[in-house]
């Protein structure tokens, strides 16, 4: 594997220090390999547990409340503190040791607990993890390592969930029997990828201080928030299409397991197909980013997520879906590419941390209204129709809102500067 070395901008002067990458590349392939065995998989576990829609309304929903909620203050602390590596550290051991106890529950309620702790506490890794790439990583090389990093952690992430549904289907068994491998080599995974970053050495920035709430961290942050009208576009866009699209979110499982009758193999499969058309095009999505810019991507990638509802409410079998899925790993290549060096292209150097958990912040409150949303109406909409036309309902509502989310990314500027990078 070919890892470049930059100069990060913080140690930008005469006399500047190399910043070797290996470790946020092995950091990223590990961790991708371990949740490569369970992410893909969590959704139908839940449905196996006996999950309604409402409940995979609060599956989806609490997830992605705790996790991004919590970021405002770990992304805050991590700006505060001047470091990133042990809020990544932290935050990956503690997720790592979470999927231990989610072998032997007894049903999806504690489950769902279980997965919203995690994400709660885990959650200080991933705005530290974002920071620290804006850190270490000039402007006009953002796209390409952006990709660059997707793309070993997407090969990771392709091989542990191909192995984990093969190994699920050999396995057999009772429900926990099949997840006891998966889980338990997600959690040594995780160990290791956060051990792998006491290796980075970073620059401290700032004294350490306690010395805030949470609510005044929030009213901080959107004060100087303000102040980045491209920022702030770039959150209301993000907010428009997340609400939408979420309203799906807990459909999919439903409609792999109890419509289309797919085993855990079909479901590894689905995801492996679009990884690996993923990884194919996501170098030369990476360098179209940092040339023909970050806005085409975007749009084009939010765009062709609109198709996802109304695949998974018309298929007849999974087979189509996989082959769908190509198509799908092509929108996931651009916007891999795009929008993290879009976030970080809009976000101040010293502020990159907050601002960043704003953002995800604004992106969990949407997604957990509109999860909860999506299930509560498929619950209310099965009850009239039947499984099938209430899914299928669901979706188009879905599919509509997506439409008017990915129109509102035409209207942000662009924010790739015009000069070229230096080789």
């Amino acid at each position: 594997m070919r890892v470049e070395k930059v100069t990060s901008k913080q140690n930008d002067s005469s006399n500047p220090e190399e910043i070797d990458l290996k470790p946020l590349y092995a950091r990223s392939v590990v961790n991708s390999l371990g949740l490569g065995m369970v992410n893909p998989f969590l959704s139908p576990y839940a449905v196996e547990l006996g999950a309604s829609s409402s409940e995979m309304g609060w599956f989806q929903s609490l997830s992605n409340l705790s996790n991004n909620v919590m970021q405002v203050i770990w992304g805050g602390l991590s700006d505060r503190f001047g470091r990133r590596v042990p809020f990544i550290v932290l935050g990956g051991v503690i997720t790592a040791v979470l999927w231990l106890p989610m072998i032997f529950v007894a049903n999806a309620t504690q489950l769902i607990f279980l997965i919203a702790i995690q994400a709660l506490l885990g959650s200080m890794a991933t705005p530290a993890w974002t920071a620290l790439i804006g850190d270490l990583v000039p402007s006009l090389k953002l796209g390409r390592t952006s990709a660059a990093i997707n793309l070993w952690a997407s090969i990771g992430s392709l091989i542990a969930t191909l192995i984990s549904g093969a190994v699920m289907d050999v396995v057999g068994g009772t429900l926990h029997q099949m997840f006891f491998i998966p889980f338990t080599v997600a959690m040594i995974c995780g160990l290791v990828s956060s051990l792998v970053m006491l290796r980075v050495r970073e620059k401290r920035r700032k004294n350490f201080s306690l010395k805030r709430s949470f609510t005044s961290e929030i009213a901080e942050i959107f004060t100087h928030a303000k102040k980045s009208p491209d920022f702030m576009r770039y959150c209301m866009a993000g907010a428009t299409f997340a609400l939408f699209m979420s309203i799906s979110w807990p459909l999919f499982s439903i409609t792999m397991i109890k419509v289309l009758k797919a085993s855990m193999l079909d479901i590894a499969l689905l995801s492996v197909i679009q990884m690996v058309i993923t990884i194919i095009f996501q170098k030369r999505f990476g360098k179209l980013a940092d040339t023909i810019g970050r806005k085409p991507l975007l749009v084009l990638f939010r765009f062709s997520l609109v198709t996802v509802p109304l695949a998974y409410a018309f298929s007849p079998n999974v087979y189509v879906l996989m082959g769908i899925s190509t198509f799908w790993g092509v929108s996931m290549a651009m916007g891999q590419a795009s929008m993290t060096a879009y976030l970080l292209d809009v976000t101040p150097e010293e502020q990159r941390g907050r601002f960043t958990a704003f953002y995800n912040l604004i992106i969990g409150v949407t997604t957990f209204i509109g999860s909860l949303t999506g299930g509560y109406i498929s619950d209310y909409m099965i009850g009239m129709f039947g499984l099938v036309l209430g899914l299928q309902i669901t979706y188009m509502i879905s599919m509509i809102g997506r439409a008017v989310g990915a129109s509102t990314y035409l209207t942000l500027k662009e924010t790739l500067k015009l000069e070229k990078p230096a080789y």
